[in-house]
């Protein structure tokens, strides 16, 4: 099974008072996804866009990664119920085109792909037959955002 992450690491308690924070109204269907709840935003619905680093500060060598880049992500303005992992890929990742990419215990790429949405379990079990790879991170193919973290099921 796969343990699916939002927000592997943690936003700040306000995050719309964040110098880089922007409101942005959803105007469409499937452009908005919140990485609280991977849901996407509804039209109507206001989201947070923000600056994110998903990656942890200090990587088991001591030394930062040279992948140790942030991110754009919307979040809901409104809270949301952060999502809970029953073990499936979300549906918010089914339905898009992803970059998946797996590091090990340094935060160092050591594999990836680029995969539609629906084939995303299979990659990620594929990419994790390496004993090297300690989680992957999985980005939206086209913006090249973040998207979530996966690690091994227990």
């Amino acid at each position: 099974m796969l343990q699916f992450t939002p927000l592997p690491t943690s936003l700040p308690q306000s995050p719309e008072s964040m110098v880089d924070t922007h409101v942005k109204p959803v105007t469409h269907h499937n452009a908005f996804p919140c990485r609280n709840c991977l849901q996407d935003g509804l039209p109507g619905e206001e989201m947070l866009l923000l600056h994110y680093n998903p990656f942890s500060p200090s990587p088991s060598s001591g030394c930062a990664s040279p992948y140790t880049v942030p991110s754009p992500i919307f979040i809901h303005r409104n809270p949301c119920p952060k999502y809970q992992c029953d073990g499936s890929v979300p549906e918010q990742q089914r339905k898009r085109l992803l970059a998946v990419r797996a590091y090990d215990a340094d935060q160092m790429m050591v594999g990836f792909a680029v995969v539609k949405g629906e084939e995303l379990g299979q990659k990620a079990e594929e990419l994790f037959e390496d004993e090297g790879v300690r989680f992957l991170f999985v980005y939206y193919a086209g913006p090249g955002c973040f998207a979530v973290r996966i690690d091994r099921g227990e």
